[in-house]
């Protein structure tokens, strides 16, 4: 019998585990069951590199949000996290490979502004569970998917050649000269993302390489 419990650097730890062919959930997930079902959205992934896909949800609870993952023998983690936005809107789980390491780690929309979305990730880690992803400073790391006539956002993974980078994200202003902004490469190392280095650009075309990132590249492999 395996059970595995879910720990989040931002909120406290929570254990459903498999007891006598049983799952046993949280209270508030219980409440759940028995009350009116909230809003949810599930993909699947692999997330441990077991070559067998996991259930993922992401649900709304108590004005907050949670991730959670259900495995093939029915043990179960989760990690709360605060998003800036409620209802069914944007709950979809976004699944990417950051590190390159053949597990896929969980993108979360956190928060929703004009015609941009805002990112957490998380990745597996056994036994601690679901664990948000960090900077060396241990800051949460956040990200940022659109932009609109005035700015771009976006992100990529897997630069070859780029001193191991494995995740880079791109922000600009768009002025009338060209774009503006930096580009940020990480090394991506389980829970943790490293820095590998900047580059600003100034007044370059919407179609400068420095300026492309696709989140498409993040899949896995």
């Amino acid at each position: 019998m395996r059970t595995v419990r879910s720990a989040s650097r931002t909120a406290g730890l929570t254990m459903a585990a498999l007891l006598g062919g049983v799952l046993a959930v949280p209270a508030a997930a219980a409440a759940e069951v028995d009350g009116d079902l909230p809003d949810s959205a599930s993909v699947q992934a692999d997330i441990d590199g077991d070559g067998g896909p996991e259930l993922i949800t992401v649900r709304e609870r108590a004005g907050d949000r949670v991730v959670s993952a259900r495995f093939a023998d029915h043990s179960y983690v989760e990690s709360p996290f605060a998003a800036d936005t409620a209802g069914r809107l944007h709950l979809d789980p976004r699944v990417a490979d950051l590190g390159r390491d053949g597990a896929a780690d969980l993108l979360v929309t956190t928060a929703t502004g004009a015609n941009t979305l805002t990112f957490a990730a998380f990745t597996y880690i056994p036994e601690q569970g679901l664990v948000r992803v960090t900077g060396t400073d241990g800051v949460p790391l956040t990200f940022h998917d659109g932009g609109g006539a005035t700015s771009l956002a976006s992100y990529a993974c897997h630069e070859p050649g780029d001193d191991g980078a494995t995740f880079t994200t791109v922000r600009a202003e768009r002025t009338d000269g060209g774009l503006y902004g930096v580009r940020t490469r990480y090394e991506v190392e389980r829970d943790t993302v490293v820095p590998r280095g900047q580059t600003e650009f100034h007044g370059v075309a919407e179609d400068a390489p420095v300026a492309q990132a696709d989140p498409a590249s993040c899949a896995p492999a």
